[in-house]
């Protein structure tokens, strides 16, 4: 996968000093890369847990590949967005949680997700893995009411384009979720 390292760019102190930024705009803006990279995700997301039937696609540049992803693999593609960026619908589930280097907030819709769905959370860049975790975090909570089949190895996964390994979000992710190492992909590593 170095072909992709070569479209990823970095820039020290951005967003905030001491953060080497991973900036993944050259691999989108060139069209080859990202339908390889797409095919690539999905091939593994395919692996992993065969017919998946929702993207939770996490704001914002989770969006530009997640709705391809979820065309690639037949499966619908729900937004997890940033608190106030949905309409405060009974079925909005919001979760504060904390990042490398701030605190934020999301918002799921849960009326977009079915009890028996099989579901792929998906986003971009894996630093810490407080953002993944915070969607599972939601969905969990829906689980303690009864509103989701509970998560076995058949129907939940986590999916990144690029991860930041020396942040060891993949570890962390494992270890706070239980999610089994085998059901976690990402497909640079930097």
């Amino acid at each position: 996968m170095n072909h992709y390292k070569n479209l990823i760019r970095q820039y020290q102190g951005f967003p905030k000093e001491g953060v080497l930024f991973q900036d993944i705009n050259p691999l989108l803006s060139n069209y080859k890369a990202l339908q390889d990279a797409s095919q690539d995700i999905a091939d593994a997301i395919y692996e992993m847990m065969p017919f998946p039937t929702k993207m939770l696609c996490v704001e914002a540049r989770g969006f530009l590949m997640g709705g391809i992803l979820a065309t690639l693999l037949n499966a619908g593609c729900v937004p997890v967005r940033k608190k106030g960026k949905l309409p405060p619908y009974p079925s909005i589930r919001n979760i504060d949680y904390e990042l490398e280097y701030d605190t934020n907030s999301i918002n799921l819709d849960m009326s977009l997700i079915e009890y028996n769905d099989r579901i792929v959370i998906f986003d971009d860049v894996l630093a810490t893995g407080g953002t993944a975790e915070a969607v599972y975090r939601i969905l969990e909570q829906e689980i303690e009411k009864g509103n989701l089949a509970p998560f076995e190895k058949n129907n939940v996964c986590f999916a990144f384009l690029l991860e930041i390994e020396s942040l060891e979000g993949m570890k962390k992710l494992h270890k706070n979720t239980r999610i089994p190492k085998e059901n976690m992909f990402s497909l640079i590593q930097m």
